[in-house]
């Protein structure tokens, strides 16, 4: 079956259906990106914390506004190409075109991997703290010796499983473990399987064996209510300390005798070190109300030394701000000043390198990662580093979503902007490679579908164009 108008026009729109469809779907999608970029604005007035301003690395960005304008450009001249039967032509365009996209997406996923491994860590007082965890963030447990598996004898949305939840992050192996009556048994999957279906079995037949005892009694009322069998606690006790080391998202909570893992299971022993070993990059005393009695300049952390160059560079940035400006700009309101007074970009391990007419304030806190190996200033030639006590963290988080609303919808609208690209490199990609058939019998078919596809194309590129500005320049 022949479908009407793919090539020639409508008599009554003076458009062939599939340019009259592309333009009702891109009105849809001028509503979607509308909508988030609406939200993304009053996030950001109505926010109650200092909104993140200049902390994306505008470089990639840049790039990848001017990789998807050359892509709008090629997608153009191969539909021109097309048209005038130029296959050569029209083809190394379309390769051009999806390489641009993979160009862009490459430069966004290296965006997005710095973001995962930079980590930025709130104090109890306010005190911000950026840079990167050269070994992770672990709880070291050890000196273990007993476990308390909750094993439910009916459908629960949690149930023990310490061989999925707590095992895999045991140092070394996993020790024999023995019972409440003396006999021994391996956590491994068999074992567990048999320890949990004996457990089930036997709370069923103390609680049959109850119903029975109440039927007799002449409460056959209470015993039709017992049809649920309750969880059961069993206790095991291991033949020889166990150590873990584990991060704090795959448990539920710990403290300095007990560890309760995801799936319940209560581990005791004791607490060897939960604290943060955090190579800095930036200290952000925004927050603080005595920004001089930050706990970052503490001697067990960054020190005075470290305080004095910040005191530096904040009077230097205030003087900068009142040169320029005299009294016709109010300080307080200006976002860029403050962030400029009192986010110290750290580059170095040595205070004296951070004199304000070099220190600058970077438009990007994306440091690299320090070289691994060793612990000191003297092993890490990027930032200092600092040990962090748990008591005086308050929440710490990589750069993702659950940072703050900036990343949340930082992610939302360059991911979902992403899909778009990858959505359409494919469909253009099909146009390229797939299509030699139409390409030989209807030409002018394809190009209308290379037109459409281009019309699309404008679009991802357009909403790039004001993504670009609203996430990394203001």
């Amino acid at each position: 079956m022949d479908i009407p108008f793919t090539v020639s026009a409508r008599p009554d729109t003076g458009l062939y259906n599939a340019k009259l469809g592309i333009w009702l779907f891109l009105a849809s999608e001028v509503m979607l990106f509308g909508g988030l970029f609406s939200a993304y604005i009053f996030l950001r007035v109505g926010a109650d914390y200092h909104w993140p301003i200049h902390e994306l690395p505008v470089l990639p960005g840049f790039v990848n506004t001017m990789v998807l304008i050359a892509s709008s450009v090629t997608i153009v001249m191969a539909w021109a190409s097309l048209k005038l039967r130029r296959i050569f032509q029209f083809k190394l365009f379309m390769a051009i075109t999806v390489a641009c996209a993979g160009v862009f997406m490459v430069l966004k996923g290296f965006e997005y991997n710095a973001k995962f491994h930079h980590y930025s860590v709130e104090l109890q007082d306010g005190t911000i703290l950026t840079g990167h965890l050269p070994q992770g963030y672990e709880i070291k447990f050890g000196e273990a010796t007993e476990l308390s598996l909750t094993i439910q004898s009916e459908n629960a949305a949690m149930d023990a499983n310490p061989v999925k939840y707590v095992f895999p992050y045991l140092e070394g192996e996993a020790p024999a473990f023995k019972l409440a009556d003396g006999s021994e048994i391996r956590l491994d999957k068999a074992g567990f399987s048999k320890l949990k279906k004996e457990t089930v079995a036997a709370a069923r037949e103390k609680i049959e064996k109850r119903k029975q005892e109440l039927v007799e009694a002449g409460k056959k009322g209470e015993a039709d209510a017992l049809n649920v069998v309750p969880p059961t606690t069993v206790k095991l006790t291991a033949v020889s300390p166990m150590k873990f080391s584990v991060k704090p998202s795959k448990t539920f909570g710990y403290t300095a005798e007990s560890i309760t893992f995801k799936d319940g299971t209560v581990v005791k022993g004791k607490l060897l070190d939960d604290r943060m070993t955090l190579e800095v990059d930036g200290v952000d005393a925004r927050s603080v109300a005595d920004k001089e009695k930050s706990l970052a300049w503490e001697k067990k952390y960054l020190g005075e030394d470290w305080k004095k160059v910040f005191i530096a560079n904040r009077d230097h940035a205030q003087h900068e701000f009142k040169e320029k400006y005299g009294d016709g700009r109010d300080p307080l309101k200006s976002a860029t000043l403050q962030k400029h007074s009192y986010f110290m970009h750290i580059h170095s391990t040595t205070p004296s390198d951070h004199a304000p007419e070099g220190a600058g304030h970077s438009a990007s806190n994306e440091a690299p990662a320090a070289a691994e190996g060793g612990h000191g200033d003297e092993a890490h030639g990027h930032h200092p580093t600092v040990v962090l006590d748990k008591k005086d963290i308050s929440f710490f988080s990589n750069f993702t979503p659950k940072l703050n609303t900036y990343y949340a919808i930082y992610f939302t609208l360059t991911g979902l902007h992403g899909l778009h690209v990858v959505a359409g490199a494919l469909v253009l990609a099909w146009f390229w490679l797939c299509n030699g058939k139409l390409l030989k019998t209807n030409p002018e078919h394809l190009a209308n579908r290379v037109e459409v596809g281009g019309l699309f194309w404008h679009f991802v590129d357009l909403v790039w164009i004001f993504l670009f500005p609203l996430l990394y320049l203001l």
